[in-house]
């Protein structure tokens, strides 16, 4: 199958059916060995309000000759794109992460957020409108002495673990982290930051932003201009 179709199929099976996890693991098996799974589920209508459930209508782009799935695509992809960029200008307006708040915090898009870490703390972003994820952590000062430990999940639009949980640890020595994943679009970045509760806290900034838009967008909106220069091209002529 060309990458552009398993691309589409993905993000089709992300954002519309919200169905099967790209990687082979089962739902049980992702609540046992994932902590972002019951975060899903405690803090549920945080994340049906802002979460992949916003993110419905994302093309499969199937046939490369047929032009009016291609404009479809490429319109369907824009409409989506300006709720999603919503929320995100909405998280990016309440960027300060106040240990009093309870529930998730909004991970926005290219911007800084920033707290002290003093027992736990979950970030969500909305739903990848991309093929590539960069997240961004840094440790900034504190007492903490312990490390400060990270869980970064990607789930599809039912609280899924859609690929595997990634864990790591910033402390005084390794204050700086920093990844782009591969292969997410459609679905749901969740940090889970956590240290043993005590007064001594860790300061942090943390960032995520995506890459450009799926390459199956981008080859819709090649196909649609096509077609689109074809039916001038033919007027022009007078076919």
């Amino acid at each position: 199958m060309p990458i552009s179709n398993r691309i589409s199929a993905r993000i089709i099976t992300s954002c519309i059916a919200a169905s099967a996890a790209v990687v082979t693991l089962s739902p049980s098996a992702a609540s046992a060995n994932n902590p972002c799974t019951s975060e899903w589920v405690k803090f549920k209508s945080f994340f049906d309000q802002n979460g992949a459930k916003i993110a419905r209508g994302i093309c499969l782009l199937s046939n490369k000759d047929d032009a009016v799935a291609a404009k479809k695509c490429a319109d369907d992809f824009d409409r989506v794109k300006a709720q999603i960029d919503q929320k995100l200008a909405e998280y990016n307006a309440k960027a300060d992460d106040s240990q009093w708040k309870i529930g998730p915090r909004g991970l926005g898009e290219g911007q800084w957020a920033t707290g002290t870490l003093l027992a736990q703390r979950t970030f969500a972003g909305a739903p990848i409108l991309s093929d590539t994820y960069r997240l961004d952590l840094q440790r900034t000062g504190g007492k903490a002495t312990n490390q400060l430990k990270v869980t970064v999940c990607f789930l599809d639009s039912d609280g899924k673990m859609a690929l595997p949980a990634v864990n790591f640890s910033v402390d005084k020595k390794n204050a700086n982290y920093a990844n782009t994943f591969n292969g997410v679009a459609g679905l749901t970045p969740v940090v889970l930051l956590e240290k043993p509760a005590g007064v001594n806290g860790h300061q942090y900034q943390i960032r995520g932003a995506r890459g450009a838009e799926p390459e199956v967008v981008r080859e819709a909106r090649v196909i649609a201009s096509g077609s689109a220069d074809a039916k001038a091209a033919k007027m022009r002529n007078g076919q």
